[in-house]
Formats: structure tokens, sequence, C-alpha cells
């Protein structure tokens, strides 16, 4: 069993790790973008954040608004990386929040490492609250529920936003990666996936399941499973195999933070 004080060691190494992953990507040459959030999109944003709090209480509606900010600056600290310095982000309210940049992506690493930065980001905060709630414990055992709390919504959310389903980050790598070692790949997995997921919708009767549903087939539709932001070159399978190497580890260890949130959802 680790110690609390190596585990914030290990939590604060992520972070600073994750500092210098996404140098130049902290900030923006312009002025009005130092966060990433778009100016005018701060109505609806300050909207989104009244209806989670009401919707799911203070601590539980903070923290996902909390883990969407940081989600999306990730993609666009990612954008910046690689150039796209427009790139901002607005929330969505109760359908968490979406990056943009006016320029195209110019390669299909660029486009893999700005979709998976924005899960990847939540790493190193997610283990900083878990460590910090363990300290918290015998120091402070009123900031254990929150950072908990935020900790495992971080790891449960950022885990499904990385499945194979369009039009979720996760549908996005897929559709980047999979077409790499076979054309029709991205198509067969999202055949699958919908089919899942529309058995799991009637059977649970989510309307959120269904809407999915009908996003993928929509997508399946209108490009077969592909990204459709051809025609960047195709990167090699060693590069692709590298990036699948990397969603999943991401995948792996949002799952595991997220677990208790994850099987809470589920039963």
């Amino acid at each position: 069993m680790i110690s609390p004080t190596m585990f914030l060691i290990c939590a604060i190494a992520a972070c600073l790790g994750t500092i210098y992953a996404l140098r130049g990507g902290w900030t923006s040459p312009l002025k009005t973008t130092i966060i990433g959030l778009d100016p005018q999109g701060l109505g609806i944003s300050a909207l989104a954040v009244i209806l989670a709090v009401v919707f799911f209480g203070p601590v539980f509606g903070l923290s996902i608004i909390l883990v969407v900010v940081i989600h999306e600056f990730g993609h666009v600290a990612a954008f910046r990386v690689a150039g796209h310095h427009d790139a901002s982000f607005r929330l969505v309210p109760l359908l968490g929040g979406y990056a943009i940049s006016n320029r195209p992506v110019d390669t299909q690493e660029e486009s893999v490492f700005i979709t998976l930065m924005g899960p990847a980001i939540c790493l190193a905060p997610m283990l900083l609250a878990f460590a910090l709630a363990q300290i918290s414990l015998t120091t402070f055992p009123a900031a254990y529920y929150p950072l908990v709390t935020f900790a495992s919504i971080s790891g449960a959310l950022n885990f499904f936003n990385l499945l194979p389903i369009w039009p979720l980050d996760g549908g996005k790598l897929t559709a980047s990666i999979t077409s790499v070692f076979h054309d029709r790949a991205p198509f067969y997995i999202f055949a699958t996936t919908s089919a899942l997921i529309g058995l799991v919708a009637v059977l649970s009767q989510s309307f959120f399941l269904v809407f999915l549903v009908i996003m993928t087939v929509q997508h399946l539709m209108q490009t077969g499973g592909s990204d459709g932001r051809a025609p960047y070159r195709r990167m090699s399978k060693k590069r692709a195999l590298i990036c699948l190497g990397a969603w999943l580890f991401t995948a792996a260890a949002l799952f595991m933070g997220g677990i208790g949130t994850i099987l809470r959802f589920i039963s």
C-alpha cells in the first residue's frame, strides 16, 4: 500500500509532466483567451454552472463543471501546441462542452494529440485530488468528500468519453487510429458499439444513450465511420500503435480512478 506522502509526490510529478507535455499551450498570444474560454460563451457557461448546481447539488455539480473545464482546456492547450492560437471552448448546459479552432488540423497525429489531451489532462488533477483526500483525513476531514467526488467524477466522465462511440473523443480516436490498419475498421467498431448501446438504451430507457446511438448511426451513414477530416496524410502503423497504446493507457488509468462512480452509475 503506497503511503499518502509517496502518493502525493507521484501526483505532483504527474502534474509537472502534464505541464511539460503541454508547454506552449498554457497561454495564448491572444490576450482574451488565456484559459481558453470563449468570451462570447460566458453567459451560456454561467447558465451551465447554475444548472449543474441545481440538478446535481453544489459539490457534485461544481465538480462536473470543473472536470469539463479542465477537459476542454486540454483540447485548447493541445490546439495551441499545434499552432492553433485561436482555439477556445464553450460550456454547454447539462451536456458538457466543446473546443473549436478556425483552422483545420494538418496531420492525423495532430488530430489524435488534440483529441486525446482532453481526457489525458485530467489524469494529473485526478491523482492530485485523491492524494490530497488521503492527507485531508487527518488534517482537514471536511475536504475529503469534495476532493474524492471531484477525482471520481474526473475518472468516470473522461473514461466514458474515451469509449469508441461517436461523437465522443473515443469515437474520434477510433476513426483516426483504427483506419490506419483497415479502412473499414471504424465502421465495424461503430456498428458494433451502436448495437450494444442501443440494447442498453432500450433496457435502461435512457434518452441520452438513444441520442448517442442516433449520432453514431448518422455518422456511419454520412462518412462510413471515417473521421471525415481527410485529405491530411495518414500516419504510419507504428505511430498508430503508439497512439493506440496512449489511448488505452489513459482509459485504463481513468477507469481505475472513476470505478466507484462508474459502478454506482451502472448498478
